[in-house]
């Protein structure tokens, strides 16, 4: 949403036809109306006296017409509003709308800046709903790939700045392999001036966080990690099991916490990353997390159909609506827990909801269309095959090369290959389901590793469609009622009182 005000004076020629953008969409709550472009993500409330007003304006008409409508709104007031549902594209002037969607959500060029290594298909653990399908004996990535790989993505894709991500499996398990790529990868940058801005990055189930593996890490250059607990003992130990067990009569919390703790008093700043099968299990481990661990910034993902938990897990019909509702539970009470401590919680998805609500841009691959499978990611499999996600990169899926083909070039491959032009096709005017939704511009069609591993197609919508439709829904009806949720709850480069709803009957 827009939130620039007008002067009030009036904006539109007498002579100009203004009319309803055909395809609105209205949702009603009580007394008040809920209006949602679905192509251009703009969106708004309209409360009675506003309501009112947007009823009685024509089809289509002159500003004579709307100045003969039977209303308390003065002549300015009209101008006003009509202004400001015109900047939301809910009004056309001359069949034209204020925000071209085509040039909005318009896709640059982009080349993979997020390259994820799988070092090691390893793991100690058997979590019930790895990605990965690991078990101890899986294999490990040979340095010469890793280094062959490194050497192409720096020399042959044009980016100025990398993410290095070592991806498992469990990659403490590889932990001298790590860092010998990484020193290679500085090494390389500098020898032949490359200039190349490299950060790194791992996800770890935090079970080898020993002191010395901590010292080891602290000397990495520009590293920023994540340990995997998914929330209290009764919620971590039902998925996150060692493996060789199972029923939890081994789970991996206890030592986690013990090693998280341990991390932090020595220095490092590990972010937490939790993964909820449970839809209940959300509002427990926020509170675990909060109040029990102190965090203010963590990451909660629902489990998905991929990887071991297709096999182990059940995915019931209901899941989508359970999981909206316990979600936007949360989100309540996330709410008023930062309002009582005055503090601003970062809680990822919460983040870029809240973030793709007031804001065209989409900075997060994950919730723009289409995706960045293939654009802004690279997975490189431990035998040298490039993937299109890294989520798949142990599956087999949405390969799309290998660093050993003959003449390969990365910069080439991603202007010539079909499946990454296809994966770039998946946006949300191209799905059948999505072109049809009003909530398209708002969740972006979901993730496409998680739709294809589900539906074994691309082109089709998120297997938790019903559940973003519910949650834009729910924050938008939750942003209009407490707008200073965004100072609490919103991306970084929200603060309190910035947003403010568009219409409010007081204003009147």
């Amino acid at each position: 949403m827009n939130n620039t005000k007008t002067t009030g004076q009036q904006w539109i020629s007498p002579q100009a036809c203004l009319g309803k953008n055909p395809s609105l969409r209205l949702k009603r709550k009580g007394d008040l109306c809920l209006l949602i472009d679905p192509d251009s993500a703009s969106w708004a409330v309209l409360p009675p006296l506003y309501f009112d007003f947007w009823k009685k304006l024509p089809t289509a008409g002159a500003w004579k017409q709307i100045l003969e409508i039977e209303h308390p709104f003065s002549e300015l007031k009209r101008s006003e509003v009509t202004l400001e549902l015109y900047r939301q594209n809910m009004l056309t002037v001359n069949g034209r709308l204020y925000c071209d969607p085509a040039e909005t959500f318009k896709t640059p060029k982009k080349y993979p800046d997020f390259i994820c290594f799988h070092i090691t298909e390893a793991c100690n653990l058997a979590c019930r709903y790895c990605l990965a399908d690991s078990v101890p004996t899986n294999k490990a990535m040979p340095l010469e790939v890793y280094k062959f790989a490194i050497r192409k993505v720096l020399t042959e894709l044009p980016n100025d700045t990398f993410t290095i991500d070592f991806h498992g499996g469990e990659p403490l398990l590889a932990l001298d392999k790590i860092v010998e790529a990484v020193n290679y990868a500085e090494q390389l940058n500098e020898e032949e001036n490359l200039g190349k801005k490299l950060l790194y990055s791992f996800q770890t189930n935090g079970t080898l966080l020993n002191e010395k593996n901590i010292e080891i890490l602290k000397g990495i250059p520009r590293l920023q990690f994540g340990v995997s607990l998914d929330g209290p003992k009764s919620v971590h130990d039902k998925n996150r099991i060692f493996a060789g067990t199972q029923n939890g009569e081994r789970g991996s919390f206890e030592v986690i916490v013990r090693n998280l703790k341990r991390a932090k008093e020595m220095g490092l700043r590990p972010g937490v990353l939790g993964v909820i099968h449970d839809p209940a299990d959300y509002l427990t481990s926020f509170k675990f997390f909060t109040e029990e661990l102190g965090l203010r910034e963590f990451r909660l993902n629902y489990s998905s159909y991929i990887g071991r938990s297709a096999r182990l897990l059940d995915f019931p019909l209901d899941r989508n609506g359970k999981f909206a509702e316990n979600w936007l539970n949360m989100v309540d009470h996330a709410y008023e827990f930062a309002k009582k401590h005055d503090t601003h919680l970062r809680i990822s998805d919460i983040d870029n909801q809240i973030n793709n609500l007031i804001f065209k841009r989409r900075p997060f691959m994950c919730y723009r269309s289409p995706c960045g499978a293939g654009n802004s990611v690279f997975g490189f499999a431990i035998d040298g095959g490039i993937h299109a996600c890294e989520e798949l990169a142990s599956s087999g899926f949405l390969k799309l090369a290998n660093i050993y083909d003959p003449g390969l070039n990365l910069k080439e491959l991603i202007d010539s290959s079909p499946q990454v032009a296809e994966l770039n096709s998946r946006c949300v005017n191209n799905i059948p389901k999505c072109r049809r939704c009003m909530f398209k511009r708002f969740c972006t069609g979901g993730c496409t590793s998680k739709t294809l591993s589900f539906f074994g197609t691309i082109m089709r919508e998120s297997p938790m469609c019903s559940y973003y439709a519910k949650v834009f829904e729910g924050l938008m009806w939750r942003l209009y009622e407490h707008p200073d949720m965004t100072g609490y709850l919103g991306p970084e480069n929200c603060r309190k009182g910035q947003w403010k709803p568009l219409f409010k009957d007081e204003d009147a």
